[in-house]
């Protein structure tokens, strides 16, 4: 025990763990200690700055078709170490909401093929921002992690009076 407390990583508890799957996968980094920890951060600011880039992409391939209705798609977030949000905005950017989309459904003079369109884009970005809300929660989590871990360390390591 004291060995483990002298490294840099905290003790870890080696059980195995019930969950299978995908939730496995996820988890598995809080088994690795800091390190892996550290690492699964990494990933996660990496996937957040593609994601920027696949929004970016999101916006060039939809816009042009959902103009000609009265609506673009529109990044939404922080400028800081978070990942952005796809949301509907009409076309002089004043408003902004899922109503914008719904709206445009309901309307009687689209064709159904438009409606499907919008339909699809619709899931898509549902999808994306699914993506994004759990890396951003995920990043907070993580850095929360990191900032205890780095305490507990800095606790062990003082002086006791």
């Amino acid at each position: 025990m004291v060995s483990a407390m002298a490294s840099d990583s905290p003790p870890i508890n080696n059980h195995t763990s019930p969950l299978k799957g995908y939730a496995k996968g996820l988890l598995k980094p809080f088994y690795k200690g800091k390190g892996g920890v550290l690492r699964l951060r990494d990933e996660l600011i990496a996937e957040s700055d593609a994601m920027t880039q696949e929004a970016i992409d999101f916006e060039q391939q939809h816009n042009p078709f959902l103009l000609s209705i009265g609506l673009v798609i529109k990044r939404h977030g922080d400028q800081g170490r978070r990942t952005v949000y796809l949301r509907w905005r009409d076309k002089e950017q004043r408003k902004m909401g899922d109503e914008l989309y719904e709206g445009a459904l309901l309307r009687r003079d689209l064709p159904e093929s438009v409606r499907e369109t919008l339909f699809g884009i619709e899931c898509e970005r549902c999808l994306f921002n699914g993506r994004a809300g759990l890396i951003n929660q995920e990043l907070r989590n993580v850095r929360l992690v990191i900032e205890r871990l780095d305490r507990a360390k800095d606790n062990f390591h003082r002086d006791p009076e």
